[in-house]
């Protein structure tokens, strides 16, 4: 026993101070180095598969999108993201480019339940949400579309910085040599959003609350005999859920695939995947949902932001 908490120990002192060099010397490495703020929340409250507690999450982001309704310019919120520096937000390509008669207006941070700003939960209150315009789309030129999902990435520079708080924080990005080597197949992460949350139907059902859900995180060979003439698994994804009930769904596309490290007796967030495929009918397929990797790509965030 006392072995086995040593080993914890060391892992997580290590875990620390274990970037590649590539990345720490990269042009870029400061517009992404949160100097270990990243990763924090307020609430600490274990999830289930239901709604998560107001600060749980504080990085999520929400896409806005302009379109035309009866004459008039509306918005609305489809695509899910991840607050990962003041000027960035990462999500899927697919949620920038696969929108029919829809633009990619703005991202709206610090929103909990959609139907109240500000939010509060018994006397203690979240600031009002942050609407920030869109300066520049930078997807993976790689991606194709839905010809296939692979390269599935897309980095948002907003107009302004967020101004982060208790309730909107970035999750930090998995630079560590640790993190990215770990195979974690069996090993459980979260996902989070405000999507379907009624099983079994082709219907949009947004909830108005932000939900969470654990999943266990599949092997790519399991992932590629599920999908098996449905789409490839390329080994810049990774799949994770394909229990009933329990799974990502359309409307927390982009959003994020998280897993908790514990690091100097901290615990952190990380951006382990994004939400690309997922299953038709929401929670009921027995068939893991699709992410992209971010430890896969890491070198290309780099590559493609700035001050």
């Amino acid at each position: 026993m006392l072995s086995v908490l040593l080993c914890l120990l060391l892992y997580a002192d290590t875990l620390a101070q274990d970037i590649p060099e590539e990345f720490r010397s990269h042009s870029h490495w400061k517009v992404i180095d949160q100097g270990g703020k990243c990763g924090h929340r307020v609430s600490d409250r274990i999830i289930g598969g239901k709604e998560a507690a107001l600060g749980q999450y504080p990085w999520m982001a929400r896409l806005g999108y302009a379109t035309h309704e009866e004459g008039d310019v509306v918005s609305i919120y489809e695509c899910g993201g991840a607050i990962i520096s003041p000027r960035y937000v990462l999500t899927a390509a697919h949620c920038t480019t696969d929108h029919m008669r829809k633009y990619l207006l703005e991202v709206r941070v610090g929103e909990h339940n959609t139907e109240t700003d500000p939010d509060c939960v018994g006397k203690t209150c979240a600031p009002p949400v942050q609407d920030i315009g869109i300066e520049e789309e930078s997807c993976h030129l790689d991606y194709l579309g839905h010809e296939e999902f692979s390269d599935d990435i897309c980095l948002l520079r907003l107009k302004e910085s967020i101004v982060f708080n208790d309730f909107v924080q970035p999750i930090c990005l998995p630079v560590f040599d640790n993190i990215i080597k770990h195979n974690f197949e069996g090993e459980h992460m979260e996902v989070a959003g405000w999507g379907h949350f009624s099983m079994g139907t082709e219907s949009m059902f947004g909830s108005n609350k932000l939900l969470a859900v654990s999943v266990p995180v599949q092997s790519n060979v399991f992932c590629r005999e599920k999908h098996r003439g449905h789409t490839e698994i390329f080994s810049t994804q990774m799949c994770a859920g394909g229990e009933p009930g329990k799974d990502s769904c359309s409307g927390d596309s982009g959003g994020p695939l998280m897993k908790p490290f514990s690091i100097n007796n901290s615990t952190r967030y990380f951006l382990m995947g994004i939400v690309s495929v997922g299953p038709k009918k929401c929670g009921i397929d027995p068939m893991p949902g699709i992410y992209t990797s971010v430890a896969k790509y890491i070198t290309w965030i780099l590559d493609n932001v700035y001050e």
